[in-house]
């Protein structure tokens, strides 16, 4: 098993998706294993509350751990753009942009930011990965940081399935394939 010191860990920015899926399997700790800081948007602190989230959110952003981000103004209308290429993805199965402005602000906050020094950016959403993809961005997303914990002897197959299957039980959509396919190639 690898030891992650403290000048291994990278700043990443998140969606909500990865963050809702560390909270419903109780695994935040791996987020706190690979990164120093995690960057998010107030609307995404919105999102957070909505799936009832806020309580674990607000805990992490006193621990500093996560830093809510405020976006400028000019970075809010990019956010509208990248939302509305992110609606119009052929992956995209919401039909309002607005429902995919979370993932477009953060998007932006790595893509605007680089005095965050962001390493790569967390997103979960196959539409919001195809336009982060298209735009250049280094991503992984919550079922990537399982592999990583695999690969480095952190959690086995079983753990993987596991912990993939509880999210999916709470209505995170992770398809089975993704999973067996996460299972055969990162597990231990």
């Amino acid at each position: 098993m690898t030891d992650t010191t403290e000048l291994d860990k990278i700043v990443a920015v998140s969606n909500t998706g990865p963050l809702v899926s560390a909270f419903q399997c109780g695994r935040i700790d791996l987020l706190k294993r690979y990164f120093s800081l995690v960057y998010i948007t107030t609307s995404e602190v919105q999102e957070l509350d909505g799936h009832g989230w806020l309580d674990e959110i607000t805990q992490l952003i006193r621990e500093g751990f996560v830093v809510v981000a405020e976006l400028t103004d000019s970075e809010k209308k990019q956010s509208e753009t990248v939302a509305k290429r992110i609606e119009r993805s052929h992956k995209n199965t919401r039909s309002d942009w607005r429902d995919d402005l979370a993932e477009a602000e953060a998007i932006i906050l790595m893509q605007n930011r680089p005095d965050l020094n962001v390493a790569l950016i967390l997103l979960d959403e196959k539409a919001a990965r195809q336009v982060a993809g298209e735009m250049g961005l280094k991503m992984t997303g919550f079922p990537g940081i399982l592999g990583r914990a695999g690969l480095d002897g952190i959690l086995t197959k079983d753990d993987i399935r596991h912990l993939l299957k509880t999210c999916q039980q709470q209505g995170t959509y992770y398809g089975d394939k993704l999973i067996e396919t996460l299972v055969e190639n990162y597990g231990r």
